[in-house]
């Protein structure tokens, strides 16, 4: 047979029908791993766009052995990405190929990694690299989570008959999945005080955003806030998310030591229990990384919880940072602050909420007003008010 210079044999692939979020997997040029586990993994990617540019994004995608309930979460994880919409302090969903495997969601690309490894990367970053030595909260992250099975993960799996905990000896696959697919493209920030004042903020606006959407997060902690290139945190990671209030169906890896008591006691999610998770991030913010409730194993937490116990303060926190934890651990739902209101109470109190300077032991001419003085402040303040009142 005759060839002919007119044809030729070229396989070419039909553009995937769909919504404006659809993009062919032509378009789409992985690069380099960024993270992996048992059922998906995270490569830095170029989407070419259709005006002729190219924009660097995360590339999440599912393995093609993951299961069917796998590939049904990670649908409806884009699903709910589309319904967050644009915001500062949130991840975007930039495209998606979601017609053949495997799935392909195209996040916002977060070069500085996750708030978690910028906060625990920063410990060795303060005076000057001096060796840290005094901190009670670290030294405890480092001698009593290390070898135990807890500090494995931050997930752990809750009967739905049973609040009872697994003893955490073996991690589920959903579990190596979602601890190994953080961004850590870049190096860490170089943390300061002037950068650690507007975290707290910049969380609860992105959290404030998805409460108006009616979306429960679920899953807030520091490992779930991505950092861009401009050092803007973004709330991320909504594998577990939910339109209203969810009760949870059916056992799976959860982050028990983030959960409220009514998620683990009743499986129930709101607005209200996101709020409590926050107060938890406040906690890994003011203590640079520290793992909550490290003293105790899983099967403790919750009557820990149940019984009145909370995370202690941290002890270079300000008190009115932990006064706003504490609001937010109310046993009722209902007497926690909205994140409207977490915003409001953060933009009235300007002062810095870590003071980062004191994370370690001051030196002779470095002085923290301590526990102590500052219960001794508010007695004497609250003696000569009593003067004043009576005077008066």
């Amino acid at each position: 047979m005759e060839e002919s210079p007119l044809y030729t044999q070229k396989n070419f692939e039909p553009e995937e029908q769909g919504d404006e979020w659809e993009v062919s997997r032509s378009r789409v040029r992985l690069g380099a791993l960024i993270g992996s586990g048992a059922f998906g993994r995270v490569h830095a990617a170029q989407l070419d766009l259709l005006n002729g540019e190219t924009v660097t994004v995360a590339a999440k995608m599912l393995t093609e052995n993951a299961s069917e309930e796998e590939m049904q979460d990670f649908l409806r994880e884009i699903v709910m990405l589309k319904h967050v919409g644009s915001h500062k302090h949130v991840i975007r969903l930039i495209a998606c190929c979601t017609k053949k495997a495997p799935l392909l969601a195209l996040l916002e690309h977060a070069p500085r990694g996750d708030l978690l490894t910028l906060l625990r990367a920063a410990r060795g970053k303060r005076k000057d690299g001096r060796e840290e030595q005094g901190s009670s909260v670290t030294k405890q992250v480092h001698n009593d989570v290390q070898g135990r099975p807890e500090a494995d993960s931050e997930y752990t799996n809750l009967s739905d008959s049973d609040p009872a905990l697994s003893d955490g000896k073996q991690r589920s696959e959903g579990d190596k999945l979602r601890t190994s697919d953080h961004y850590v493209a870049e190096p860490a920030l170089q943390l300061d005080g002037s950068m650690m004042r507007d975290y707290a903020l910049q969380v609860a606006l992105g959290m404030k955003h998805l409460e108006e959407r009616g979306i429960t997060h679920r899953d807030l902690a520091a490992r779930n806030i991505l950092v861009d290139a401009a050092g803007v945190l973004k709330v991320a990671d909504f594998g577990l998310s939910r339109s209203g209030v969810y009760v949870h169906t059916r056992s799976r890896p959860v982050p028990l030591r983030w959960l409220a008591p009514e998620s683990i006691i009743h499986s129930q999610y709101c607005s209200a229990s996101d709020v409590w998770a926050f107060a938890v991030l406040l906690w890994e913010i003011a203590t640079l990384g520290g793992f909550p409730y490290a003293e105790l194993s899983n099967y403790q937490v919750p009557p820990f919880l149940s019984g009145g116990g909370r995370l202690p303060k941290p002890a270079r926190a300000s008190h009115r940072l932990y006064q706003l934890m504490v609001e937010c651990w109310e046993d009722n739902p209902q007497d926690r602050p909205t994140f409207a209101q977490i915003v409001d109470k953060l933009n009235a109190q300007k002062q810095l909420y870590v003071d980062l300077d004191c994370i370690f032991p001051p030196t002779e001419d470095e002085e923290c007003l301590s526990d102590f003085d500052f219960n001794i402040f508010l007695q004497l303040k609250y003696y000569f008010n009593t003067i004043i009142c009576s005077v008066t």
